[in-house]
């Protein structure tokens, strides 16, 4: 398929609602929408998007989420939002369920009087409403946890798909993904702007699987302006809690030269941002390779904001090479050395970013930015690195061993990620017959 030809995603998407549908009628009807710092962190990031409607029908567009407060009460401050086209600026506070709002004590807190949206996951069996300690009513949104888990109808495989039919939904689907990665990142831009919406993106590449969230937190927290500051190193550290007293006593010299320095600037400023930092259980810390460790990657991403100039214009250009090189070539005297804080020296110089994850960054970073066109075309004409599971398990489901060529290039690895994100479990015959007709299955 050529760059210039529109792929099939709209199938794709169509597919993906009908068998989605389906699963969602086996569910008990009532979503677990994960951590509460994992629910702030993709609402501020605009992963629910933007414009919602109201319990009572209100029409509601947020322009800016403002501040993510610091201090106890809402958890934003200073949100603009236009609530049935009239312009209203005050707080929003997020909740797992409608009557946390009362259980919480919110009701009687005048902290919560400037509140004007009252956003949750889980309504209640009878209505509930959300009222400030002046009796005013607040706005309410239930949003859909689009993530929440489902029961899969495993499928135990076949009749498998043919390589032309795999590979005209692989196709659709890497479309599909690409697509919907870049409205991701025009609305992040949207909210806060285009360095802080690549910032956030670079550091959620970096945190790896297992730790996407905090490190999305940790950026979203400092701002992509104070990581490029001259305290941006030690705010980084600081707000993701890895600046521990421990440390000092179980590292080396070279550890403890390091820790003083950050030390030096964390003191002086974390008081005010004690409210923000992430507690240790945050982080996922098992089978994690030494070189990936959570530590260096955040001095990889203290690192990304001090070379910033470069890497954004990279980004702008749409140049694969430059951006990739710049990514490659970023260097620390510590941690070039080392994989924590604690003693633990790697055994030879090792670049903070290496190929693979430099291309995983190229496809979720600049592919995204660009416009789709350009980025379609660009994929196309990326290889893959070697595939992992997932992928290896999305290809002998959809066709057996038949397919033994496919996923060695970028697109047919987003594509079959996607792919087993979506449908993994389903028949690969009904998959393809939802595709095909663009409708649900009769």
């Amino acid at each position: 398929m050529s760059g210039s030809q529109s792929p099939p995603d709209e199938a794709y998407r169509r597919a993906r609602m009908a068998l989605r549908e389906g699963r969602l009628r086996e569910e008990s009807g009532r979503t677990k929408p994960g951590s509460e710092m994992e629910i702030q962190a993709r609402i501020y990031r605009g992963e629910f998007g933007l414009k919602w409607k109201g319990e009572e029908g209100e029409m509601i567009e947020v322009r800016h989420f403002g501040e993510w407060n610091r201090e106890p009460g809402p958890d934003f401050r200073g949100a603009k939002v236009l609530i049935d086209g009239v312009g209203w600026t005050g707080d929003i506070e997020v909740d797992r369920n409608v009557r946390d709002w009362e259980d919480h004590g919110h009701a009687e807190n005048s902290s919560f009087n400037e509140v004007i949206l009252h956003v949750f996951f889980n309504r209640s069996s009878r209505r509930r409403f959300s009222r400030t300690r002046e009796h005013r009513g607040v706005v309410q949104v239930c949003l859909p946890m689009t993530r929440a888990g489902h029961r899969r109808r495993l499928h135990p495989g076949g009749p498998f798909l043919d390589g032309d039919r795999v590979r005209r939904l692989i196709d659709a689907a890497a479309a599909f993904r690409l697509r919907r990665k870049g409205s991701a990142l025009r609305r992040s831009c949207e909210l806060g702007g285009a360095d802080e919406a690549i910032f956030q993106a670079i550091a959620t590449g970096l945190g790896y699987k297992n730790n996407k969230i905090p490190f999305l937190l940790v950026a979203q927290r400092a701002g992509c302006k104070r990581a490029r500051g001259e305290a941006g190193e030690a705010l980084l550290f600081g707000l993701a809690g890895f600046l521990r007293a421990r440390y000092f006593d179980e590292g080396d010299d070279a550890n403890r030269a390091y820790l003083a320095m950050l030390w030096e600037t964390w003191w002086r400023i974390r008081d005010r941002e004690a409210r923000l930092v992430l507690d240790e259980a945050d982080w996922k810390w098992a089978a994690v390779r030494p070189a990936n460790h959570p530590h260096r990657r955040m001095g990889a991403l203290a690192q990304v904001a001090a070379e910033w100039k470069g890497i954004r214009d990279a980004i702008d250009a749409g140049n694969v090479e430059g951006f990739s090189d710049a990514l490659r070539g970023l260097s620390h005297p510590f941690w070039c050395r080392h994989a924590s804080l604690a003693r633990d020296p790697l055994p030879r110089n090792t670049a903070l970013i290496g190929a693979e994850r430099a291309r995983d960054l190229v496809i979720n970073v600049l592919l995204p930015w660009r416009d789709f066109s350009e980025g379609w075309a660009l994929l196309g004409s990326l290889a893959g690195p070697a595939p992992g599971r997932r992928i290896l398990r999305a290809v002998e489901w959809l066709c057996g061993d038949s397919c033994p060529s496919l996923g060695r290039s970028a697109k047919e690895q987003q594509g079959l990620l996607q792919i087993d994100e979506d449908f993994f479990g389903e028949s690969p015959e009904d998959v393809w017959k939802a595709f095909d007709s663009g409708g649900p299955i009769a």
